[in-house]
């Protein structure tokens, strides 16, 4: 691919990015994609905790009490103090439901790390579509300044001819009023410029002066994804297997739980001589009746799982739609591009001839105005039709799940 070469006016050095180092630096560092960044981390964190909660754990701990009381004929009994300090550890044995939550997690963690691609793959569409608009927009402030220029020009000339009695003061007029439109246009254009430049930086992560000096590129064809599966087709996948698993956790709910645990201490009681003592066991549990809340847990599973289920089928069907509109929309972009090309070199043509022979005085300045506005048109057209081209561009690698 051409290089598109950016230099971001501020009072700090002046930054120079090619298209490709915009695109690298929007994916690696835009705010959308630091979000997702954020989001994987917590996921990952609550598939840690799910699955902690079924590993062993050993606890430390000291009770220390006293006591006094009557004995059963009535005298007083002497009080009695009582210590201990030990480790007190426990596993779970079984829990079925306990480990489909932590595939659950699991899963979870997987869709977003799709989503985090996702976001890479949005910010570099974001950065491909608004590199050739800023690129566009100046390109027709630079025609209508060229126009503008022209039209001053004209005007200079007209006015020594007015001035001379050659030339009715009508022209200059007309001369003066073209100036001023095309003035106005060129003005709104940089306007534009500004704004979008103002995005791409913000995009970037760059300082934000709007202010951006590019220089023309031809974007190439679209570039091959890293990645067999589109993100959002594992996102989804993601989803679905995340919801399976939370509907296996919600049947085997129903199902026993088993747990060892052990204690070992050192203990002391007034009037017994200090020592150590030990106790283990298991535990299992079994789930008779919770007033419809396991009926109603697993008919949530499955709606949810149901939706998931749909939700992907979309996703396929949204992105076969996607991949097919953008191929159309980059090949129909490409040759109005192309066609544009070829009716502004035409119209630079037309425009010299037509400038030689009205500075020779040989057709009116109305041939000459319809000349320039065409050329203008031309040029103006060819912005808008390459910038366009870049946008059908950034939308068919979307759809490919370039990033």
């Amino acid at each position: 691919m051409s290089p598109l070469i950016l230099l971001l006016v501020a009072a700090a050095p002046t930054l120079a990015f090619t298209l490709d180092e915009a695109r690298d630096a929007a994916v690696e560092g835009s705010l959308s994609v630091e979000r997702a960044r954020a989001s994987v981390a917590a996921a990952e964190a609550d598939a840690l905790l799910a699955l902690a909660s079924g590993l062993p754990a050993i606890t430390a701990y000291g009770s220390a009490s006293t006591g006094a009381g009557l004995t059963s004929f009535g005298f007083p009994r002497p009080a009695q103090n009582q210590g201990a300090i030990g480790l007190r550890g426990s596993a779970v044995l079984l829990s079925p439901s306990l480990w489909a939550g932590a595939a659950a997690a699991r899963r979870s963690v997987e869709g977003q790390e799709a989503m985090l691609q996702w976001a890479m793959v949005e910010a570099r569409r974001q950065a491909t579509v608004t590199y050739p608009a800023t690129v566009g927009a100046q390109a027709r402030a630079e025609a209508w300044r060229r126009s503008a220029q022209d039209a001053q020009a004209a005007a200079d000339a007209a006015a020594s001819l007015v001035n001379a009695g050659l030339r009715p003061a009508s022209e200059l007029t007309r001369l003066r009023a073209e100036l001023a439109s095309a003035e106005a246009e060129a003005l709104a254009a940089e306007g534009d410029a500004i704004a979008l430049c103002a995005s791409l930086q913000g995009l970037m992560r760059a300082e934000i002066t709007g202010v951006c000096t590019l220089s023309p590129t031809s974007l190439g064809p679209p570039e091959v994804a890293e990645v067999d599966t589109h993100p959002a087709l594992v996102a989804s996948e993601a989803a679905l297997a995340a919801a399976e698993a939370r509907r296996t956790g919600a049947t085997l709910g129903l199902g026993p739980t088993v747990t060892a645990s052990g204690n070992v201490a050192r203990f002391s009681v007034t009037g017994v001589e200090p020592g150590v003592g030990w106790s283990a066991g298991v535990e299992a549990t079994q789930p008779l009746f919770a007033g419809g809340q396991g009926v109603a847990e697993r008919r949530g599973a499955t709606a949810a799982l149901d939706a998931a289920t749909l939700e992907l089928a979309q996703a396929e069907q949204d992105l076969t739609v996607a991949l097919a509109a953008a191929q159309a929309n980059h090949r129909a972009a490409q040759a109005s591009a192309e066609a544009r090309r070829v009716a502004l070199d035409a119209a630079e043509d037309a425009f010299a001839d037509v400038d030689a022979r009205y500075t020779a005085g040989l057709v009116s300045l109305t041939d000459w105005l319809d000349a320039r506005r065409a050329r203008d048109a031309a040029a103006v057209s060819l912005a808008v039709a390459e910038s366009a081209l870049g946008a059908a561009l950034a939308e068919l690698e979307a759809s490919l799940g370039v990033y």
